[in-house]
């Protein structure tokens, strides 16, 4: 039952030199499951038909002559039904009782077991063959002279025997050669059908593939254009199937591979004031080569797919957010780091970023990058201390699929390769083990990488911003860090201070974390209640630090808003203070102007501290120091 369905999707058809033949066949397809087309032609008149069907056909059978005058006009197979010798006997037998000599006519050939024919049955067969309508006409003609009654052959040659008074007898296929040709029609058919599944699926890839294919034959003509090829050369594939590769497609080089055998990769080609890039490689055969493929590839579309490429990265994350006027400052000193940050930022080399945790490091790179000719590249950034020695390697350049146990099966590029045409920021380079130290080196050197287990290189255009916490010159002095690879990341340096040597900053940020975190500030008021509390804090952790506390300093803002006012809760939230507790307070002094200086220092920040603790009572703070309130206003003569 499956084999009938299958045969219900295949389409065959009979053209029949007689309506005899077509009967048998009907009956013969009906019970294979088929619903085939059937007419009843001859020659000429048989090839003018099959045109017509052909569109919607697999398979034509037919006979003889007029087999082979459809074979010429169409594309699709054409089975030719045999006249066995079977079937010359059955003819002769009906005729051998009133025939003296019989001419027999065969298309193009002899037929095999005509002389044991002519013994079965004693009659004296004359055998001609045929190519075509008038040497039929002619061979009745000479086997009426050598004194033939009777011819047997197809329908034309028993038409003209009749034409010239002799009588006519049409040699018939039996029902077993029909039902072979019958089931090799279906064969054909489905693997017609077979192949031209294949070629649209074909099809269907090359015209839909952006690169170029050609591909060329033994004689370098070509075989394989597809569409984008067309685009490409700017010439139909109609102009280019079938010629001399050399002879239509422009500095082509297939023919040279052809006879040298050596493929060219990745090489670079003009056409029509065009850049593409172009691959060429022999097509082998058991040993042999049979002809050459070449894709090729348009370098505009390529920089296209690199923008594409680009747009995932800054959807993965890899984009700096930050610019320079993001960094709030109303210090001197780094409103000049930023001045000199951006001059920075107009070159391409490499810059090194120091400051403790904490200061902005990380800040002042997305502010380079975003300020260079690399903004619209991405920025990736990496904390070198934050991944296993182990597992930094791969992170960095990559690998290839299967380069490690556990590795990724399609490998991975690392991040020089994906901050490719952008920044990449190493943070804590000092942390940066010895052994990368030197691929690292390499990288800034050359412009290029190698993936972990790979075999070839992989050129990147990236500019290199480091940042540490730690005094690299010292490292390098120590032996922890090469002293070439420090010098190559130093090109520009940038030194940024901590918060405790910018106090005029530390108001200024607070009011502006406040704000982010929807907290309304009345800077007057801010300014006398939390400046001198603020300013008197040491903030080892820097402006990250004041970051947290001014977060922590909003929750109890907003979860009690008369609880005791704004310095009572930051006393809550300052580090080392803790509530029901007094303020542990760090203090940073100066003793190169002399001991007398260094203490009033001390006293005037414990003074304003408590000051701002305790809502400038005067009356609790000398108490709290068991001093006088006199010598609080003479410590601190501005309160």
């Amino acid at each position: 039952m499956q084999a009938l369905r299958q045969n219900e999707e295949i389409k065959l058809a009979l053209i029949s030199p007689y309506p005899d033949m077509a009967t048998v066949f009907a009956r013969l397809a009906k019970q294979e499951g088929l619903r085939p087309y059937v007419a009843i032609a001859t020659l000429g008149e048989a090839a003018g038909i099959a045109k017509k069907i052909e569109p919607n056909t697999d398979v034509i059978l037919s006979r003889g002559g007029t087999a082979d005058y459809i074979k010429a006009a169409v594309g699709v197979p054409v089975v030719s039904v045999p006249i066995t010798p079977f079937d010359a006997a059955r003819a002769v037998s009906s005729i051998k009782d009133r025939a003296g000599r019989i001419g027999f006519f065969n298309y193009k050939e002899n037929m095999y077991g005509i002389r044991d024919i002519e013994k079965m049955f004693a009659v004296k067969l004359l055998e001609y063959t045929f190519a075509s309508e008038a040497e039929i006409r002619k061979g009745i003609i000479a086997a009426k002279k050598k004194g033939v009654t009777v011819v047997i052959g197809g329908m034309v040659a028993v038409r003209l025997a009749v034409e010239c008074g002799l009588e006519g007898v049409l040699i018939e296929c039996g029902e077993e050669a029909v039902y072979r040709s019958l089931d090799q029609a279906i064969h054909l058919a489905r693997v017609r059908q077979t192949e031209r599944s294949r070629a649209a699926r074909f099809k269907i890839v090359l015209d839909s593939i952006t690169e170029g294919i050609i591909v060329t034959d033994e004689q370098n003509e070509v075989t394989i254009y597809n569409p984008a090829a067309e685009r490409i050369f700017r010439r139909p594939a109609a102009e280019v199937i079938g010629r001399k590769v050399q002879d239509v497609i422009p500095n082509t080089r297939m023919h040279v591979v052809f006879n040298t055998g050596e493929a060219e990769i990745a090489v670079l080609q003009q056409v029509h004031g065009g850049t593409i890039a172009t691959s060429r490689i022999p097509i082998m055969l058991d040993g042999k080569q049979i002809g050459v493929v070449s894709t090729f590839e348009d370098v505009t579309k390529i920089q296209h797919m690199e923008q594409i490429i680009r747009k995932q990265i800054h959807d993965k994350g890899f984009v700096a957010r930050h610019r320079f006027q993001d960094i709030l400052t109303a210090n001197p000193r780094m409103e000049q780091l930023k001045r000199l940050a951006a001059l920075y930022a107009t070159t391409d080399s490499a810059v090194t970023i120091q400051g403790e945790s904490g200061t902005g490091k990380e800040l002042f790179a997305q502010s380079i990058h975003n300020a260079s000719k690399r903004s619209k590249g991405p920025f990736v950034a990496i904390n070198c201390a934050a991944i296993p020695e182990h597992l930094l390697e791969s992170e960095l350049f990559g690998y290839e699929g299967g380069a490690f146990t556990g590795a990724r099966k399609k490998g991975k590029p690392g991040l020089f390769e994906l901050a490719h045409k952008g920044t990449i920021f190493l943070d804590e380079i000092g942390e940066l083990p010895k052994s990368l130290q030197a691929r690292l080196l390499r990288v800034l050197q050359e412009k290029e990488i190698m993936r972990v287990g790979g075999d070839r290189i992989v050129p990147v255009d990236i500019r290199i911003i480091s940042a540490t916490n730690k005094n690299l010159a010292q490292k390098v002095e120590q032996g922890d860090f090469r002293d070439d690879l420090f010098y190559r990341l130093s090109v520009f340096n940038l030194e940024i201070p901590p918060l405790r040597e910018r106090k005029e900053d530390i108001f200024l940020l607070a009011v502006n974390f406040l704000r982010r975190f929807n907290v309304r500030v009345d800077e007057k008021s801010a300014a006398k209640e939390l400046q001198p509390l603020l300013a008197a804090g040491d903030w080892p952790g820097n402006v990250r630090e004041l970051y947290n506390v001014m977060e922590r300093l909003s929750l109890l803002m907003r979860s009690s808003p008369a609880g005791g006012g704004m310095p009572a809760m930051l006393q809550k939230v300052m580090p080392g203070t803790a509530e029901g507790k007094e303020a542990a307070l760090s203090v940073r002094v100066r003793w190169d102007k002399g001991l007398k200086y260094a203490v009033h220092e001390v006293e005037n920040s414990i003074i304003n501290f408590l000051l701002a603790v305790h809502g400038n009572d005067r009356n609790q703070v000398a108490k709290i120091l068991k001093i006088g309130r006199a010598t609080v206003w003479r410590k601190v003569p501005g309160n």
